[in-house]
């Protein structure tokens, strides 16, 4: 699963930051968001639904599978996997096709040479 890590907003310019799991090691990427997207992943990031009272950092996996919003053709809705400490559960959120479609083609990479160019620090 590819965990959403952070999204950021410089001099105008959107990006998002997630962490996938390519040849067995976890590599962050870093690639240009819609301004839309920015508002949908700051709400996701900032969505802490477990009453736990615990301390544990949330962390936020995309599941990958989703479904097209009948009344705004270029909006998908996909699931999120939250988790604090042992608690975890899925929740629908809505994104862009091109956000979506994103997550798909960087889910099919298969060799870190391919997303060299992506990679953040």
């Amino acid at each position: 699963m590819i965990e959403l890590l952070d999204v950021n907003k410089k001099d105008n310019i959107y990006s998002s930051t997630v962490l996938h799991k390519i040849e067995g090691k976890d590599i962050k990427i870093n690639f240009g968001i819609e301004k839309s997207d920015f508002s949908r992943l700051k709400r996701i990031l900032e969505f802490q639904p477990f009453q736990s009272g615990g301390f544990g950092k949330y962390r936020y996996f995309f599941a990958l599978n989703y479904r097209i919003n009948s009344e705004q053709k270029e909006l998908y809705f996909t699931n999120v996997r939250v988790e604090q400490l042992k608690l975890n559960k899925e929740y629908e959120f809505e994104l862009s096709k091109k956000f979506i479609s994103n997550l798909l083609w960087l889910d099919q990479i298969e060799f870190e040479e391919n997303i060299i160019h992506l990679k953040a620090n």
